[in-house]
């Protein structure tokens, strides 16, 4: 190992720089086999696992779903240090019955010897079965994520397999992909290029022939909301994925049961995808 290797934390090879023959190398190992008998449902009928994006709401101490438009005098915060954990993701659709995803959450971080934001990422690969919570509780995503007056977030969930291309989830799983990332004031571009790593892993993957893009949202939590913009706060969001029939969301008789731990309807389980995130300041709040 050569001095310049043993300063770098992550060694990265992305696809984009592979040969034709090593990214072919990559998908040689995906299952020929016939996926009909672990699919659900009609896969020919996307409507229920395929919309990409994902409508906000706060959820309150007391189990209440509110719309950001509808939360009054939010304490907002700006110029601070954030952690963002991934509390629960609540799996109702898929095009298969057991599974694995990729879930990749980006944002932008400040560092202290930049001068624009740079990207950074963190990815999961989530084993789950329908109907049930994915395998990550409270997952921290990122530590000590600097933020001005927004904080934007970009959420991808890919459908990897239904549990037949081993080779796949255990390139996911490499330390580089799953460690959370704890951010620091100075600048390495390891974390720029894990950022492109990961959005080339996931666009890779729903252009395979048997992974699909289950979410692709971008969103924005700023300090000085509009009427219609999502405020930034110490405080936990539930991202829920409607339909692509043009169904949108109310929250006038949305809750969280927290006895059932799920997001009821009118006492009726939520039949729809959904992410619970939380975000609070950080312990370390120097800049």
């Amino acid at each position: 190992m050569t001095a310049d290797q043993e300063q770098k934390p992550w060694t990265l090879e992305t696809l984009g720089d592979l040969t034709p023959g090593g990214r072919a190398a990559f998908y040689e190992d995906l299952s020929d086999d016939d996926p009909k008998a672990h699919l659900w449902g009609d896969t020919s009928d996307p409507r229920r696992f395929e919309n990409p994006r994902l409508e906000v709401g706060l959820l309150l101490h007391t189990g209440e779903i509110v719309s950001p438009a509808n939360y009054s005098n939010p304490v907002c915060l700006e110029n601070a240090k954030v952690d963002v954990y991934l509390e629960r993701y609540f799996v109702q659709a898929m095009p298969g019955k057991q599974f694995d995803l990729q879930l990749a959450i980006s944002s932008r971080h400040q560092f202290a010897d930049r001068p624009e934001p740079e990207r950074v990422s963190h990815t999961l690969v989530v084993r789950g079965v329908l109907g049930d919570y994915a395998n990550y509780l409270s997952e921290p995503v990122f530590e000590n994520l600097s933020v001005s007056n927004k904080l934007l977030l970009d959420i991808a969930v890919t459908f990897l397999t239904d549990r037949s291309t081993e080779r796949l989830i255990q390139f996911l799983k490499t330390p580089e992909l799953q460690q959370g990332i704890k951010l620091v004031g100075v600048y390495n571009p390891v974390f720029g290029t894990v950022a492109t790593y990961v959005r080339g892993v996931v666009e890779s993957l729903a252009s395979a022939k048997k992974n699909r893009a289950i979410t692709d949202a971008h969103i924005g939590l700023l300090s000085s909301p509009g009427h219609l913009s999502t405020p930034l706060i110490e405080g936990t969001y539930i991202l829920l994925q409607p339909s692509t029939e043009g169904e949108s969301f109310s929250t006038v008789d949305a809750r969280y049961d927290a006895q059932r731990q799920r997001v009821v309807i009118a006492d009726q389980p939520l039949e729809r995808n959904y992410i619970i995130l939380r975000i609070k300041k950080s312990g370390d709040t120097k800049n």
